[in-house]
């Protein structure tokens, strides 16, 4: 590994930096490095948010603390209490490392993916890269500014957040020449003067990359703010401490053998709730009332011209292809097989698939009302180019919609001309891989060229183009698939996130990129049958459970969220940049986690969705409306819902996740069940021939659950695309009542 050439180049050097810069003002790393002790204990002091004092073994503060063996790791528990009165002030626990490289990854859920060690460029929201930086298939990844551990050898290198930074307050890294792995949890922060005040979570590394600490601060002290977009000043402090008054921090560390990222990953998933163990999300809303409130939003942004008729996916009377939610907000509708929304869709189909398209056969990113493109974004800045992952979304939801009329027996309404759009823009994809053999971040809509490179972002044309070949019966198409998704998950395996889904970010590590793979690879494990699809998919779910709150941060009572008692468990973080948490997936129902938890029996992934159906509900305001708000990050709109806005990829996934999950799940020859509905349910009596449920609706709202029965021959088999329509079973309960329900096996 590279650790070793550093270490092998600059040995003499190295321990003389050790030495001397360790000792500087605003340092977290030891003056020396006590071999016999695992953590130090810290007395910090602050000027502003600037630290000036980082001292083990002071005379501000008394410890006491305890250890406690348990099977996954080790729980600490520190009491610090004040000898004086003290200002300005602070404590924190230090994890150091030997034997250190800029090599080795580090993770903050939703904040720090690799160290977010990429280069950095100062850009305006939503404009793209700049004009130099197209077709250059050298360019690294390219992020807006972040918290980042430095590239650059030499250089001081320190990250800083807090945990309302975080999805999870956990710090995780491995150490890949040592093959070990290491993850911290700890609280949200501690209670101070009637509030929580967070923990910080920092990392520093010494300049010559041989050591790094791994430090947990009470409170949390940041030099600079982060925001949407780049920093700003800090308003953190130190505290003001009288005599007596104590702080106490829990940290959890787990230590294991680690061959990877994926397997550190594994070991995240696993573990990154038995810290926090906070209350069950919140019964709030049944899905069907999420669907019922979710279409009648969808349907209100039906547009009737003079010319057109078509769903609108955003907030303007235009079509943005794919991302975020064009020709995708018209599968919830087309699946409730009724002929009037069936008569609005093909009008969305007519409209918008012969239309915005290039000589490649990619389409633009924006239709507008006139028939015309619109060039938002980055591309109103680079002529010609266009989003990849917008491309890659309209391939796979095209397809799956085809299939979808068929399976409801309507494949006479699937007009030959949108077969042919489909086919073409399949054709380009084929066409870019065979040349370039990525797919890259922003292609030429009119050559077919990459114009960005790097990225993920073309990661759901892998399932796109699984799908289209058993549907055109196309066999190249397949093969192209597995060869990007191949590409994608070694991509994925060595750095250890996944990005370029998202226009208005750059290059930021994201969330939709990491479920777009999962859900890819999910579907090439049902079209192949290969259990290497099946294992690297819940890979990548393991991924995406770092992007989605994992505990129920406690917001300023005055905070709007606060006030309505809402746990936000569940919410999902979009990326390094965009930093809130919003209600589900963008955009997806997230029913690859579910197809992951049927076909492996593992409880954890069926979890994680249940948490983001539920967060989801939190998400919906009195008038049905909801936004992409739904967060406790201090960087953006934070402990707000967005009350009096409307987003409409947030109703397009609400309305999916009601359609795509069933309410209930069962297992007939185990005799046992999963709830994923707003409901309560168990087995109250059962023979060879049926089971009885009791089901209890707790909320405010009639529910009509859907419920999936099967037996372990059927389970064994792929669920596949669409498979909601097979549902038949379906439980009506009123609203805080109690029904019994019979299943036959």
């Amino acid at each position: 590994m590279k650790n070793n050439k550093y270490m092998n180049r600059f040995g003499i050097l190295a321990g003389l930096l050790w030495v001397n810069l360790l000792c500087e003002a605003q340092n977290w790393l030891p003056d020396a490095r006590d071999l016999c002790s695992s953590y130090r204990l810290l007395e910090c002091t602050y000027t502003g948010s600037q630290l000036v004092k980082c001292e083990d073994n002071g005379n501000d503060w008394a410890v006491e603390q305890w250890a406690a063996e348990k099977e996954f790791g080790k729980v600490y528990t520190f009491t610090f209490t004040a000898r004086h009165d003290l200002k300005n002030a602070g404590v924190a626990i230090a994890f150091d490392e030997d034997q250190w490289s800029s090599d080795n990854y580090v993770m903050i859920p939703a904040s720090v993916y690799n160290g977010n060690r990429q280069r950095i460029v100062n850009r305006e929201y939503a404009t793209g890269l700049d004009k130099t930086d197209y077709y250059r298939k050298e360019l690294a990844l390219t992020s807006n500014p972040i918290p980042q551990l430095s590239p650059e050898f030499g250089a001081k290198s320190r990250l800083e957040v807090l945990v309302n930074n975080a999805a999870t307050p956990a710090i995780a890294y491995l150490k890949r020449a040592q093959r070990q792995g290491t993850i911290l949890l700890t609280d949200q922060g501690f209670e101070w003067n009637g509030q929580v005040l967070d923990y910080g979570l920092i990392v520093e590394e010494s300049r010559d990359r041989a050591h790094a600490s791994f430090i947990i601060s009470a409170p949390g002290v940041r030099e600079k703010k982060p925001e949407f977009i780049g920093f700003s000043k800090s308003p953190d402090k130190g505290i003001t401490v009288k005599e007596g008054e104590r702080i106490t921090i829990k940290v959890t560390k787990i230590d294991f053998y680690c061959e990877d990222v994926p397997t550190l990953l594994a070991n995240f998933m696993k573990n990154r709730k038995i810290h926090t163990q906070t209350e069950a999300p919140r019964n709030l809303m049944p899905m069907s009332e999420v669907l019922d409130r979710m279409v009648k939003n969808i349907d209100e942004r039906y547009y009737k011209g003079n010319q057109w008729e078509y769903y609108c996916p955003e907030n303007a009377d235009w079509i943005s292809y794919g991302w975020i939610g064009g020709l995708m907000n018209t599968y919830p509708m087309l699946g409730l097989g009724d002929s009037e929304h069936e008569r609005k869709v093909m009008n969305t189909f007519d409209f918008a698939l012969s239309r915005a398209k290039g000589k490649s056969g990619y389409y633009y990113d924006v239709l507008g009302s006139d028939g015309n493109v619109i060039a938002r974004d980055a591309a109103a800045r680079q002529k010609g180019i266009g989003l990849t992952r917008k491309n890659a979304d309209v391939l796979y939801w095209m397809v799956k919609q085809f299939m979808l009329l068929k399976s409801q027996g309507k494949e006479a309404v699937i007009r030959p001309e949108w077969e042919k759009q489909v086919r073409l823009l399949a054709d380009a994809f084929v066409r870019t891989w065979k040349k370039h053999h990525t797919w890259g971040n922003y292609v030429n809509v009119e050559s077919g060229d990459i114009a960005v490179y790097n990225t993920t972002g073309g990661a759901m044309a892998v399932a796109g183009l699984a799908l289209a070949a058993g549907y055109f019966d196309c066999p190249i198409y397949l093969q192209i698939a597995q060869e990007a998704a191949a590409d994608y998950y070694e991509d994925f395996a060595l750095i250890g996130f996944t990005s370029g889904g998202c226009g208005d970010i750059l290059q930021n590590a994201d969330s939709e990129t990491a479920i777009a793979l999962t859900t890819s690879l999910v579907t090439l494990y049902e079209v192949t049958g290969r259990n290497v699809y099946l294992k690297q998919a819940q890979d990548l779910a393991n991924l995406c459970s770092t992007w989605i709150v994992s505990f129920a941060y406690r917001l300023p009572d005055d905070a709007p969220l606060a006030k309505l008692g809402a746990n936000l468990t569940g919410a999902v973080w979009a990326s390094t940049q965009n930093k809130h948490g919003a209600p589900g997936f963008c955009t997806q129902s997230g029913d690859a986690l579910f197809k992951i938890y049927r076909a492996t029996g593992k409880v954890m992934y069926a979890d994680l969705l249940r948490d983001v159906i539920h967060a989801h509900a939190e998400g919906v305001q009195p008038n049905g409306k909801i936004t992409e708000r739904l967060t406790y990050c201090d960087a953006d709109s934070r402990g707000s819902r967005g009350d009096g806005g409307k987003t409409g990829w947030n109703e397009t996934n609400g309305a999916m996740m009601a359609m795509e999950i069933p309410g209930i799940y069962i297992r007939t020859d185990l005799s046992e069940l999963y709830v994923f509905d707003h409901v309560i349910a168990e087995i109250v009596k059962q023979n060879n021939r049926e089971i009885i449920l009791r089901v209890s609706n707790p909320t405010v709202y009639d529910a009509v659950v859907t419920v999936l029965a099967e037996n372990r021959e059927q389970a064994a088999k792929p669920l596949g695309d669409n498979a909601f329509l097979n549902w038949n079973e379906k439980i009506k309960v009123k609203a805080g009542k109690t029904v019994t329900y019979k299943i036959m096996k």
